[in-house]
């Protein structure tokens, strides 16, 4: 579906998360879209989570690495670089003289509904739903002939690294949150000491401590690490929890 998305679209904005904005771009897709002739934009999304410095250097870096049209910058909490992003689509469709559909896509949890909420509320309108495309469909409307479809394109499993897999999408809990906390002790820094009171570090002692700080018990008194591991997903997928390396 993803794919048939980006072959009846006009270009595709692949959205990241700032805080390992290289690790959760998706090649396969970005190959596909280069193969189609499609033009692609990179949306490093959450940026009021990273340094500047290091937002600054990440963009420098995804240009420099990909055939991407541009690089921009977003935070949907914030509500910042609609109108940038908005001025990049707008100068390059500049010459079209009709409609210019364009197809956002990403892994999961990168914030692809909160910017098309973003651009929802910038927008006047959202035109009726389109023949030929899945009922219900709304097109936002981002410029007066520029319109991105509400039906954020979700990344197939299949293209995931598997670290992303386990982290995403955890089925062991405790063996996803050492995955994390493997690259969040490597990261170039972390809010992980200020929420845990400790390091990060992929070891049973981290779970146990957390488990104890939080006061998490299983019957009869014994810690409860599971549960330490699931705190520390839910944190990062919250954005609670940040760390931000390339």
């Amino acid at each position: 579906m993803i794919l048939k998305e980006i072959e009846r679209s006009d270009g595709v904005l692949e959205v990241v998360d700032a805080r390992c904005p290289n690790e959760l771009r998706c090649l396969k897709v970005e190959e596909k879209v280069e193969e189609l002739g499609k033009p692609l934009w990179i949306v490093i999304n959450k940026v009021d989570l990273v340094p500047k410095e290091f937002a600054d250097r990440c963009k420098r870096v995804l240009k420099r690495e990909s055939n991407a049209v541009d690089v921009v910058h977003v935070s949907s909490k914030k509500f910042y670089g609609f109108w940038i992003l908005r001025r990049s689509l707008k100068s390059y469709f500049k010459d079209v003289d009709r409609k210019v559909r364009l197809v956002l896509v990403g892994y999961p949890n990168v914030g692809k509904s909160s910017l098309i909420n973003m651009l929802a509320q910038y927008s006047a309108t959202s035109t009726a739903p389109k023949p030929g495309h899945t009922k219900g469909k709304q097109w936002i409307r981002i410029t007066g002939k520029i319109v991105l479809s509400d039906t954020p394109g979700i990344i197939p499993r299949e293209f995931f690294s598997r670290d992303w897999e386990k982290i995403l999408f955890p089925r062991d809990v405790e063996e996803s949150a050492f995955i994390l906390l493997e690259k969040i002790e490597k990261a170039e820094g972390s809010n992980f000491e200020e929420l845990y009171g400790l390091k990060p570090k992929a070891s049973e002692e981290t779970l146990i401590r957390i488990a104890e700080r939080f006061n998490f018990l299983r019957r009869g008194g014994e810690l409860d690490t599971h549960r330490a591991g699931q705190k520390i997903l839910e944190d990062w997928n919250s954005c609670k929890l940040t760390a931000w390396w390339l």
